[in-house]
């Protein structure tokens, strides 16, 4: 899987583990640790929709050591998402580009290049299983991650914390680190890491919860001349 089509299936992985319902069910094993997590479904079981402004920044360190030189990349823009599995990251810096799906096809438009990549046989269900697992109850994560909550207040932590870390080799990020700030809850930032050690952080502002998202906008309309390729699914 590209770059691109795996860092968006990604983000979408975060969205439906956030919203889905059943985030407890022996997640952790401290009376604080578990007062969060209800905390949490609490605050997010009425949620269906969501936007925010964001930030990303991605890094591969394993690049930086072999040609000594910064391999982060930034960039920002919007993200909005609706229940059950729809999707749009609006990137207006360093350039504009836009990725969209409405849960079965996946669509990377880029302006400046007129050009329009479409990818029509992407398992979403399956890059997300995991983390569909564990908001199932973690009965389906039994033997493959590890789940850990440390509250605000711990160490130099400010915001609640939340870390899944995966005991063995399987699709999507190897371990999951998901913020909450701990007054309101709110959602504000996600760190997602390889493998390989690639990280690609989210810094969230502005969060709006259920703003009126009508499921049109998560239909992408080609524009006029717009070269489309299609794309394959990685083997």
């Amino acid at each position: 899987m590209g770059l691109k089509r795996r860092r968006f299936a990604l983000v979408l992985f975060i969205f439906l583990w956030m919203f889905a319902p059943g985030l407890l069910s022996g997640a952790a094993a401290q009376s604080e640790s578990e007062e969060i997590l209800t905390a949490l479904q609490h605050r997010y079981a009425d949620v269906t929709s969501l936007t925010a402004d964001y930030t990303r920044v991605t890094s591969t360190p394993a690049m930086e050591g072999v040609f000594q030189t910064s391999a982060k990349h930034t960039a920002s823009g919007l993200l909005m998402f609706k229940k059950p599995a729809e999707l749009i990251l609006s990137q207006a810096a360093p350039r504009t580009e836009k990725l969209v799906t409405d849960g079965r096809t996946v669509w990377w438009y880029i302006p400046e290049e007129n050009l329009v990549h479409r990818y029509t046989n992407v398992d979403l269900h399956g890059e997300l299983k995991p983390l569909l697992d564990f908001l199932g109850g973690l009965g389906g994560l039994e033997g493959h991650f590890t789940v850990k909550v440390t509250p605000a207040g711990t160490g130099e932590e400010k915001n609640h914390r939340l870390d899944l870390h995966r005991l063995q080799e399987g699709s999507g990020p190897a371990r999951i680190t998901v913020w909450f700030e701990p007054q309101e809850l709110t959602l504000v930032g996600f760190r997602l890491t390889s493998v390989m050690g690639e990280t690609t952080d989210f810094s969230l502002s502005n969060v709006q919860f259920n703003p009126e998202l009508e499921d049109g906008l998560f239909y992408f309309r080609i524009p006029p001349g717009a070269e489309v390729i299609d794309e394959e699914p990685a083997r």
